[in-house]
């Protein structure tokens, strides 16, 4: 679905300030012949439309000149309401050279038409009596921008004949169905006692073997056009190119339709995990398919689940995950989750030894449950239009990577953290943590409670870079003289040591025990205003996601002495 633009009329109010008033949309009311068809908008086209669409007030649909006003999800400087005329639009025009020159412009009548530009997200077709086509707009996707016009707008109906030629073929396919053109004899029909003296087997009804062939061909034939939907939704995908995208929705140009089935399927990943979205992309994350391992359940299910996995659609998860640390260390990712999702944490067993003739307990197990739910990751990177400009696959990936990047940075220092958590933002690993000197003593102590909690497995640090920097300048046995070092070959008595500036400082642990969630599709909003006057666009990033250890026992933390706290005791003797 590309951007269309249709024209309605408009008004100037002197008497009441600088008000600019008219309607976007006139219901019901048949427009001129716009190609072999006519159209009009059917009330119900609006509904939900205002709440989720981010409109501009344009002159002449012309972004680069500025904006007289704004409506974002219904609040803002521009008015948008239905009526049971339309939709109806009212602004104040800025005092600004834009805003003079559209008042000047309304006063000497030179401007009489409004124009606004939208999607189409349902349509039906008729034909009418005259061998012309009508085209009724059920529903409007998104509506992109309102706009005073010197002229007509220019109706931009390609999308709407490329739907017509479909309708069309629909109805050749209707006409060239086989028909019977020979003469037909007579039949007489018998009566009911000739049906019944003269009744044999009905040898046309279909066997139980001939209906599950034929069932298996329908089956066959509804896979082949799954497979082939699915083929050529991934060819679109393989050829959409975000960069390209961003600058159709700062120049206010049609999409194309690569990035129109690629947003559709981000919409749609967005309205599974049941959340709602701001931006003009939805980037789509990941598809969703079940494993035969237990994991996740859904929040007021009794029975487990399979694991939710995913498989990455535009290469965003796989590059996320391999940024950060916490991946590198074995963490679980699950995504695509729709939800509140409860994970089963296994706390211990009630397996023991009985007598010959005493009743075996209940072996399962205990299990509890840690609760997950979606909370919102917002982060921004500003982009210049020079390199917006940029045509090249490297220009490309170096865009995913800086979003990437400024998610990925976000949520491992978060999760790395020492924040205490709330309904918006998950609680860091170190919150709570204890302060230690580096020492082998206190590594041996780290290692013997993983023991203890019977995690049995791989075990990691998790360092900081001073953290680091201390287990590489710290003997085994605390003396100066001795040349044998905490830290030798990236390894502390023999676990692997991983870094990063974002961890708050020490953490052993069983990494996968560590859970991070995922719901939804990346929501980008494309901000071309706030860094203007630096020619650049604004890109805000918000995602979805929660973490937290499925038992709190799996890591060890320990935070550095500041400063003050440390004396010259923690200094190697002599």
């Amino acid at each position: 679905m590309n951007l269309e633009r249709r024209s309605f009329e408009i008004e100037f109010r002197e008497q009441e300030s600088r008000k600019v008033e008219g309607y976007a949309s006139v219901f019901n009311s048949r427009s001129k012949d716009l190609g072999g068809f006519t159209e009009i908008i059917d009330p119900a086209a609006f509904n939900g439309v205002i709440e989720r669409s981010d409109v501009l007030a344009l002159l002449n649909h012309d972004q680069d000149r500025g904006v007289l006003a704004r409506s974002r999800k219904g609040v803002g400087s521009l008015t948008l309401t239905v009526d049971e005329r339309g939709l109806h639009y009212s602004f104040d025009a800025p005092n600004t050279a834009l805003g003079n020159e559209l008042v000047e412009g309304l006063k000497r009548g030179d401007i009489s038409t409004s124009s606004f530009a939208f999607t189409v997200a349902g349509e039906k077709w008729t034909k009418e009596e005259d061998g012309r086509y009508l085209r009724t707009i059920t529903q409007i996707d998104k509506l992109y921008d309102v706009s005073p016009v010197y002229n007509e707008a220019y109706e931009d109906t390609s999308v709407a004949l490329r739907s017509l030629e479909a309708a069309r073929a629909e109805e050749e396919v209707e006409d060239e169905e086989p028909k019977d053109e020979e003469p037909k004899d007579e039949v007489v029909e018998p009566t009911d006692e000739e049906k019944e003296e003269n009744a044999e087997p009905d040898s046309t009804q279909p066997t139980d073997d001939e209906e599950g062939e034929k069932e298996e061909e329908e089956s066959d034939k509804e896979d082949d056009e799954t497979r082939n939907y699915t083929q050529h939704k991934n060819k679109k995908m393989g050829k959409f190119s975000l960069i390209k995208t961003i600058n159709d929705i700062v120049n206010n140009r049609s999409m194309s339709e690569e990035a129109q089935v690629v947003l559709n399927a981000g919409t749609e990943e967005m309205r599974k995990a049941g959340l709602s979205y701001s931006g003009q992309i939805q980037l789509p994350v990941s598809e969703q398919r079940d494993t035969t391992a237990p994991a996740a359940i859904v929040a007021g299910q009794e029975t487990y689940g399979a694991e939710v996995v995913a498989t990455d659609k535009l290469s965003i998860l796989e590059p996320l995950r391999n940024r950060m640390v916490l991946a590198q260390a074995g963490a679980t990712y699950l995504t695509g989750l729709v939800g509140n999702v409860s994970i089963p944490s296994y706390t211990g067993s009630n397996v023991g030894w009985k007598g010959e003739l005493v009743d075996a307990e209940d072996g399962k197990g205990t299990f509890d449950s840690i609760e997950f739910s979606p909370k919102r990751l917002t982060a921004y990177i500003d982009v210049s239009k020079q390199f917006l400009a940029q045509d090249s696959v490297g220009a490309e990936e170096m865009l995913y990577r800086d979003i990437v990047n400024a998610i990925a940075d976000k949520l491992e220092a978060t999760i790395l953290g020492d924040g205490a958590g709330d309904a918006n933002t998950p609680a860091g690993i170190f919150n709570g943590a204890e302060s230690a000197e580096v020492s082998f003593a206190n590594v041996v102590e780290m290692e013997q409670s993983l023991e203890e909690a019977k995690l049995f497995g791989e075990y990691k640090f998790i360092a900081s870079p001073a953290a680091k920097a201390k287990f590489k300048t710290t003997t085994i046995s605390g003396q100066k003289s001795d040349l044998r070092m905490l830290m030798e070959g990236n390894e502390v008595n023999g676990y692997p040591v991983l870094t990063t500036g974002n961890c708050a400082g020490i953490a052993f642990g069983k990494w996968d025990e560590l859970v991070i969630a995922q719901w939804g599709s990346l929501d980008l909003i494309i901000d071309p205003y706030t860094q203007a006057k630096k020619n650049a666009v604004r890109i805000v990033v918000n995602a979805f996601f929660d973490a937290k250890p499925r038992r709190a026992e799996a890591i060890v933390k320990k935070t550095l002495p500041t400063v003050a706290d440390s004396d010259a005791g923690s200094e190697p003797t002599e």
